[in-house]
Formats: structure tokens, sequence, C-alpha cells
């Protein structure tokens, strides 16, 4: 059972805290204050899920995996639940530091971490970092989250294990889209991976927004600013890649294949590709053994009819022996052996979403999630995955 706390919403999240120096008593303050916010585009729904936040001043935002507690710290911080000023309790030298912050829902989950560069010197000052959305494990179904410490403890109080409470997976998580924004012309990269690859909707007039989904009712694309650098240098390090979708298509006529994600420039040139042919899901992966490698042929496809009107989980996955199966709903559904390893794949493509950069490949539909990761998942993983829902 979860602690059944309840806060008011929140548009913008602002704490003041205290720097904590071994005792909860300390001198007068001192030094900086500082002042925690989210990002404007991070989803409302992390935002009404924080509960608490930690801060800590860290050498440099380099030493920092967003979404953990970083190790070493030159200093931490519990936050303060009502309104005032805090201020650091400790005076540190003059010089360029990094400021992090992350924030913790009811369940001791990580829903928002950020980190900024900021510069302490002899004067009185307000130090600031903004915060944007992660996805962060649950304590255990057998364990609760104490919001006094940010960890989850057994029924004795004492201090549990790390992990999921059989929640979606975790592990390799490099590209997460939720579209569960509600409103406005960006989809919010939440995966732990930096930098974040952002989507930005050319034609918003075409996309109805939900609280939980985005349906795109009319061509146009979903696409990154730039290069995907982060997919292809995981991939081709590990050899390996899954790609993961809840959607619920418009029809079982569009083709082309219809692209619901990929990593390309054109039809024709790709790195990865998972789309819709009419009644059967479709997937295409670039290997430098294949005839066509740079079109990522042979194309693989579902069972005739997989496409319905339903909420549908599909994933491809593809493993470094070149062993890739496409499910449908948890269920393995067509598998195939491709030739060839990832030293072709070309960095400098982006991501695309709904259709390709050239919009003439639309799919139309909603989407629900969008999740890539750099490893190749078992078959109890998605069905994990797809228990867990979107």
């Amino acid at each position: 059972m979860r602690i059944p706390t309840r806060i008011p919403k929140f548009h913008r999240l602002v704490w003041a805290a205290l720097l904590i120096a071994g005792c909860a008593g300390s001198a007068a303050p001192v030094g900086p204050s500082f002042e925690v916010s989210f990002d404007p585009s991070t989803p409302r729904s992390a935002r009404e899920q924080a509960m608490r936040v930690e801060v800590y001043l860290v050498n440099s935002c380099a030493d920092v995996t967003l979404g953990a507690r970083p190790v070493p710290a030159l200093g931490t911080a519990d936050v303060l639940r009502g309104d005032g000023v805090g201020a650091f309790g400790l005076a540190f030298d003059d010089g360029d530091y990094g400021l992090y912050g992350l924030a913790q829902d009811a369940d001791c989950a990580v829903v928002a971490a950020g980190c900024d560069a900021v510069a302490i010197t002899g004067e009185q000052e307000t130090l600031t970092v903004t915060m944007g959305a992660v996805r962060g494990e649950a304590c255990p179904v057998d364990e609760l989250c104490s919001l006094e410490t940010g960890d989850c403890v057994d029924g004795t109080g004492g201090t549990g294990g790390a992990g999921g409470d059989g929640g979606r997976i975790e592990d390799g998580l490099i590209l997460f889209y939720a579209f569960d924004e509600g409103s406005g012309s960006t989809v919010t990269d939440q995966s732990d991976v930096l930098p974040r690859l952002d989507l930005t909707i050319a034609d918003p007039g075409n996309v109805a927004w939900s609280t939980d989904h985005l349906e795109v009712n009319t061509a146009t694309a979903l696409s990154t600013a730039g290069a995907a650098t982060k997919v292809s240098s995981r991939a081709q390090a590990s050899g390996e890649l899954s790609v993961e979708a809840w959607i619920v298509p418009a029809n079982a006529t569009q083709a082309g294949p219809a692209r619901i994600v990929s990593m390309s420039i054109d039809p024709q040139v790709r790195n990865f590709m998972l789309g819709q042919e009419a009644d059967t899901y479709a997937a295409r992966f670039r290997a430098d053994g294949e005839t066509d490698w740079d079109n990522g042929s042979p194309t693989i496809f579902t069972t005739t009819d997989s496409v319905t009107s339903a909420l549908t989980h599909v994933v491809h996955t593809h493993s470094a022996s070149g062993a890739e199966v496409l499910y449908v709903n948890g269920e393995e559904d067509e598998t195939f052996m491709r030739t060839g390893g990832l030293s072709q794949w070309d960095a400098t493509y982006p991501i695309v979403v709904a259709n390709e950069g050239t919009n003439d490949r639309a799919w139309l539909g909603e989407l629900h999630l969008i999740a890539v990761y750099d490893r190749a998942l078992s078959a109890a993983e998605v069905e994990q995955n797809f228990t867990a829902g979107p």
C-alpha cells in the first residue's frame, strides 16, 4: 500500500531549502540561497506528482547522472515544505559549480531532475536550477516510501532495496516519449540519458492533445531538431536495439509503410523504422551484411490482421547475433535473422515520428508511448512492459 499523501497541483514548483552540514541544527544561514523550478516543457503529470525535492551542490554537472543522487556532493539539502526563503548553511569558495535538483513522487520514484552551472561569488545571491521530466523506479510493492528521506523502507521502518515494482523496464532505456504534455508543440524525451531528444510537432493544428496521448489527425511530422547521436552511438556499441510503441491506428489501410517512428532522412535511407503496412506492422533495420542495407531492408512484417482499432503494443528487437523479433501485445509474432553489424549506421539522422521528414509516409492515429532501448529486450521483458501498459 502506498502513502495516501495529497498536495496541491503546481504549475510552477518552487521550494527554498537549507543546506545540511551533518546535523539539522546549524548556525545562522550564510552563503547563497537557491530556488528550484520546473522547465516549462515538463509534463503536467510530472509537476503534479512531485512530493519532495533534494538539492545538491556539485563540482560540475558533468559529475551528475540525471535522476540519481550524486556521489560525491559538496553539500546536500532537504526541501522545506512551507513558504519563505532558505539559504545555504555553509559558505563555499568563490567559483563555478553545478546546482542539481531532483524531485520524487509519493512512491520515491524520481519524476524530474536537472543540473545547471552556477557561479558563487562573495555577494549574497540566489542560485537557480531548472528540472525536466525523468522516469525513475518506484519502491517495490512490499515497501513504502519515506517522504522524510526519499528512501524505500520495509515494514519495520528500515531502508529497503532499490528496484522496480513490476512496472516498466528501465534498464537500457535511451529514448522515452509519454505524450502526456497535454498541449503545445513539443513532446519531451523523458529518458535519463542526455542529451534529451525532444520532438517538435511541425503542424500543431494537425494533432489533438488528450491527457495521456497525442492524436495525429492529419499528416504532419514530429522530429528532433538535430541528429539522434545518442541512439546511434549506443546501438553501435551494443550491437542491439529495441523499439517500442503503444498506439491506436486510425485505420488498417495506411501504408508505405506508414512511419510510426524512424531514425532516417527520407523514405529510402534509415537506421531503423517501425511502421504500419495496411493490416500488418513492419520493421526495417540497417545491417551492413544485407544487400539493400541503407534502406534497412529486408522489411519484416507481422501476420495479417495484426492491426486493429484497439490500443496496441508493438515492439521490434534486434540482438547482436542478428536475431530479430516483432511482438504484438506481448506475444512473439514474427522472427528474422539479419546479416551484418551496425558499422554503417549514420549518426546524423534525426528521430521522426508519424511520418518521414519529407512528409510522404504519414501515419495517423493515437500515440500513447514510444521508447527505444540500447539492447534487445527479452520476451519476458516485452511481456512485462505490455502488462505495465502505456
